[in-house]
């Protein structure tokens, strides 16, 4: 089990709150149902996607919430990156 691994991989929301407290405790509580490789792999496309999308950071999802809510389930595949004008023309 390493979420300091994970911690790392998640988007940041700096400067809107993201209890590391809270969400190590999330991690710990699921890291017992899920292997650990489904959460740290939902966490790289999470943070792709917030990426490619330019998610703004009040937006992103606070990781205690993403961990509890399971999301990382819905994050099993790789996003694709919006197409830019540019790459069409």
């Amino acid at each position: 089990m390493d979420f300091e691994k994970f911690w790392a991989i998640y988007p940041s929301r700096h400067p809107h709150a993201n209890p590391k407290k809270t969400a190590e405790k999330a991690y710990n509580k699921v890291i017992k149902k899920y292997d650990e490789k489904q959460i740290i792999e939902g966490a790289k496309n999470y943070a792709d996607y917030v990426e490619s999308h330019k998610v703004e950071r009040k937006f992103i999802c606070q990781c205690a919430t993403f961990l509890n809510q399971e999301r990382f389930l819905d994050y099993q595949n790789a996003t694709e990156k919006p197409l830019r004008m540019q790459d069409i023309l």
